[in-house]
């Protein structure tokens, strides 16, 4: 079992309640549960981006989901070192590398789809998670300590509630920004190539899963 602290011990015995989070906490703690917003996002915009990217790239299903593959590869690879960079210079630093590579990730979709290479693509989408993963490696404990222990659980489902809310904004960004509902048929593909301008429409659809990423 584990010990209880003098505070918490007390507490038990006068029959009081901790608060969920102590007076001056708010803005921290509103200002990490907005991270879980955030990072629900783009893991439900990856299967958007993979439909999209079939048809604008004109790839196969398997080379569709390398785009699964370089976004869980950047949480393998950086979670183990997140933890190691905050444990020498404490959760701030976690939060600054996490948001920095956040941010260069969704602005290298701008310079991917402009040249129009999948693999750009892919590295953009591995930078992204990478930051996430410094993010969510720190945010956990983080909020935890935000307060008394005895309700440091309370804490975490709370902020855990907003991570659905972002997956299912990130479907509904998806649907809205990215699909353009154009779907072309045999034919239509033909007279595009016939008249030189099939390559046009398939920039087009690229440039289309920039906005929600900026």
């Amino acid at each position: 079992m584990l010990p209880t602290s003098p505070a918490t011990h007390t507490k038990q015995i006068t029959g009081e309640t901790a608060p969920l989070l102590p007076h001056g906490y708010g803005l921290p703690f509103a200002l990490i549960t907005a991270l879980f917003f955030l990072w629900g996002i783009p893991n439900n915009l990856n299967d958007v981006l993979i439909r999209q990217f079939m048809k604008s790239f004109v790839i196969s299903r398997f080379q569709a989901g390398l785009i699964q593959s370089a976004f869980y590869m950047g949480y393998f690879l950086l979670a183990m070192p997140a933890a190691l960079l905050m444990r020498r210079l404490g959760y701030k630093s976690g939060f600054v590398v996490g948001l920095a590579l956040f941010s260069v990730g969704t602005f290298l979709f701008w310079p991917a789809a402009v040249i129009g290479r999948y693999s750009f693509f892919l590295l953009a989408l591995f930078v992204i998670a990478s930051g996430l993963s410094f993010l969510e490696t720190a945010a956990n404990p983080f909020i935890a300590q935000l307060g008394d222990p005895s309700t440091a659980a309370r804490r975490l489902n709370l902020a855990q509630a907003f991570n659905p809310l972002g997956a299912v904004s990130g479907v509904l960004i998806g649907t809205l920004f990215i699909f353009s509902g154009v779907e072309l048929q045999p034919q239509q593909i033909v007279d595009l190539k016939v008249r030189h301008a099939y390559t046009a429409y398939l920039q087009s659809e690229t440039m289309r899963v920039v906005t929600p990423w900026f």
